[in-house]
């Protein structure tokens, strides 16, 4: 994403002739600090949108789990750090926190601006969605978390963060 693009601490996932990548990854890791050949042309895309996918529903997942502890009653930072010490622990809810207030440094933190866009996670999962497809492959969770992401394209969030999901999912529930 965008934080590890600044850090210089980008994953390239890189499909090809492995020569040409041997002859590659050097230069590629003055930008990133993981260089992983995948295989053939087009295998590097394969799992961009394969984790993409994961991580688009583990946001949606740890969104949905926040949002039910603080209409529980719990603390938000309590619940995360109960998360986080738990078996639901993820990176969506140990790094990139979903809710205003919880974490510093993330999108949630300043409105939803910048991070990874909405609209671009839409792209991946309409990618993932062709894929499957293709492959005859079912990805129920892939779906639904590309509808939820489409939905939010179309009611404003196109620029924000793609963690505005749980802003999104809390707007919606008042509906």
């Amino acid at each position: 994403g965008v934080g590890a693009a600044r850090a210089g601490n980008l994953t390239f996932m890189v499909g090809g002739v492995e020569q040409e990548f041997d002859a590659a990854k050097e230069l590629l890791t003055c930008m990133g600090s993981n260089v992983v050949y995948c295989g053939e042309v087009g295998t590097g895309q394969a799992a961009k949108i394969c984790n993409n996918m994961l991580l688009a529903i583990s946001m949606i997942g740890t969104a949905e789990a926040m949002n039910l502890g603080i209409r529980l009653g719990l603390d938000p930072k309590l619940l995360a750090k109960i998360l986080n010490m738990s078996s639901g622990r993820c990176w969506s809810s140990d790094t990139y926190n979903p809710v205003p207030g919880v974490m510093e440094g993330v999108p949630s933190a300043n409105n939803y601006l910048g991070g990874f866009g909405t609209t671009l996670m839409a792209k991946d999962l309409g990618l993932a969605q062709i894929s499957a497809t293709n492959t005859k492959t079912p990805v129920p969770l892939g779906s639904q978390a590309h509808q939820i992401y489409r939905m939010m394209c179309a009611k404003g969030y196109a620029l924000k963060d793609f963690s505005a999901v749980f802003q999104f999912l809390r707007e919606e529930e008042t509906l």
